[in-house]
């Protein structure tokens, strides 16, 4: 391996990427987009359309070209499974498969088995469902593979329900379900469907989501898995761990990078670990407890990483994690903080969305949005839109 950075700005896979927003977070699991939204909008102001969904779900949109994807699931069991397209302009439902779950869907009554986020590489559409189900489809909704990860892992469930979003890097749809029982990591040839390798991983629960490491190229990024006690970096090619960390870290929040800094959520607070060349484990910048996450995960713009505490949005220093300032908005949260156009967006489970903008310390409320259904899904971002899953429908909120 040359000794060079594997890492490059994120911004790159933004551009590359262009509009779309194809997994967690965005293209890039970062939450940021330069899209201008609406500050103000509400069922009858700014929303472009509102489509019926057929079932539950935490899970995101995504957004790939001129179509929408999201999950759902329905029944008495919750273990009727949905993925559904829509088209971007107009909201019409382009098509909609089902399929039954294998595996158990006990979960906690917060949660549903449509819990994680689909995934793209921009020709194809990867659906996880807490049941531990995986299917592959192409955009036009013609199935290419599925698996049945709990038939071939049994245990892997804890009755709390799963919510780790797959990931795509290259080829490789990338999975992690960290349980108390059966734990694992698997790396799934994205054409074919067959496992390329397996990990064991440690038996704790778990629901944090895998991110991609960008490396000079893309051939060269690695994949994070963000265990309760080990973090891990991984060839996503091999499943060979180039690099680990045995440490504590936040089952519910997931990481974000943002240049040479991983930012970590932690039971300490957050941790900003500095990339290493030479693929050599980060070493720890600083540690703050006051910009610790609850449940969401944290964003990083314009020099200040910002994390919501229960209702309170915290801000801090990104270089040195002193915290600014702190703003107390109407909570609780379960759907990450986005930023589009230089302002946050942070959607409570109520359905109302707080629009904030960031300050060198103290950050201001610009508007508060109601919805008036429950949302606990992060938005997704694209073409000067934003796309948001209640309960019930999915929204559209401005865009052309």
């Amino acid at each position: 391996m040359k000794n060079h950075w594997r890492l490059l700005p994120l911004v790159g896979l933004v551009l590359l990427a262009g509009a779309d927003w194809r997994q967690f977070r965005g293209t890039d699991s970062s939450g940021l987009a330069s899209d201008t939204l609406p500050q103000e909008f509400g069922p009858n102001k700014n929303v472009a359309w509102k489509a019926e969904l057929p079932g539950r779900g935490l899970s995101s949109p995504i957004v790939v070209g001129d179509r929408i994807f999201v999950t759902a699931s329905s029944g008495p069991r919750g273990d009727r499974l949905h993925v559904l397209a829509f088209d971007a302009k107009t909201g019409r439902q382009l098509w909609q498969r089902t399929l039954w779950g294998t595996g158990p869907t006990a979960c906690h009554p917060k949660t549903c088995m449509a819990a994680p986020t689909p995934a793209s590489d921009g020709k194809h559409v990867v659906a996880l469902f807490a049941t531990n189900d995986v299917i592959c489809l192409d955009l036009d909704g013609n199935v290419r593979w599925v698996r049945a990860l709990y038939e071939e892992n049994s245990g892997a469930t804890d009755g709390r329900g799963l919510a780790s979003s797959p990931l795509i890097v290259g080829g490789t749809v990338v999975v992690h379900i960290e349980t108390q029982n059966t734990s694992f990591a698997a790396g799934i040839d994205l054409k074919s469907g067959a496992n390329r390798w397996r990990l064991e991983r440690p038996r704790e629960y778990c629901w944090s989501s895998p991110v991609a490491l960008p490396g000079a190229t893309p051939a060269e990024a690695l994949v994070l898995l963000q265990g309760s006690t080990r973090l891990s970096a991984c060839d996503p090619a091999t499943g060979d761990e180039v690099w680990y960390l045995e440490r504590e870290n936040d089952a519910i929040a997931s990481s974000v990078v943002a240049g040479k800094v991983l930012y970590m959520p932690s039971p300490k607070g957050l941790a900003a670990l500095e990339l290493q060349p030479n693929l050599a484990p980060p070493k720890v910048l600083w540690e703050e407890q006051k910009l610790g996450p609850t449940t969401a995960s944290p964003v990083v713009l314009g020099g200040r990483v910002y994390c919501l505490r229960g209702p309170i949005l915290v801000s801090g220093d990104a270089k040195t994690g002193e915290v600014g300032g702190q703003l107390r908005l109407t909570g609780p949260f379960s759907a990450s903080p986005i930023a589009a156009g230089g302002l946050l967006y942070c959607v409570n489970e109520t359905g109302q969305v707080h629009v904030v903008k960031p300050g060198e310390k103290e950050a201001t409320l610009v508007a508060t949005n109601a919805l008036g259904e429950t949302i606990l899904g992060t938005p997704a971002v694209a073409n000067g839109a934003m796309y948001l899953r209640s309960d019930r429908h999915l929204w559209k909120i401005g865009g052309r």
